[in-house]
């Protein structure tokens, strides 16, 4: 929510990717949605992306009772990037949310794969 953080003055993004992205704080609390704006957002969306990929590999390591939690996250945050994304990346004026009914839908799929035990997993990803 950029938004909301810009308009109170504050900038929460890497100030040298703002750069070399060719913006500045000043576009952020323009709040315009520009080429380049789009670049710097397909690109910090691709980078959260890879984080999550990387977090999904872990979950598993986890406790039982704390998978189901985490794999409703990733679902979840993975789905904020698609809002953004369909926003055409305008977090300045347009919130990106999971819908209540996209939530409802995603939580037994958070569930069902957190059934899914460490060395299950290392034997599905292997076949």
């Amino acid at each position: 929510m950029h938004y909301m953080h810009a308009r109170r003055g504050r900038v929460y993004l890497p100030q040298d990717e703002l750069a070399q992205a060719g913006l500045s704080d000043e576009d952020i609390f323009a709040g315009k949605v520009t080429d380049k704006w789009r670049t710097f957002m397909k690109n910090q969306i691709k980078r959260a992306r890879l984080f999550f990929d990387e977090a999904e590999k872990g979950v598993t390591e986890l406790n039982s009772a704390s998978r189901w939690p985490v794999w409703a996250s990733l679902l979840l945050y993975r789905q904020i990037l698609d809002e953004i994304e369909a926003n055409d990346y305008n977090n300045f004026t347009r919130r990106a949310y999971v819908s209540k009914p996209k939530k409802v839908l995603a939580l037994p799929v958070a569930y069902a794969k957190s059934l899914v035990s460490p060395s299950r997993m290392s034997s599905l990803i292997q076949a």
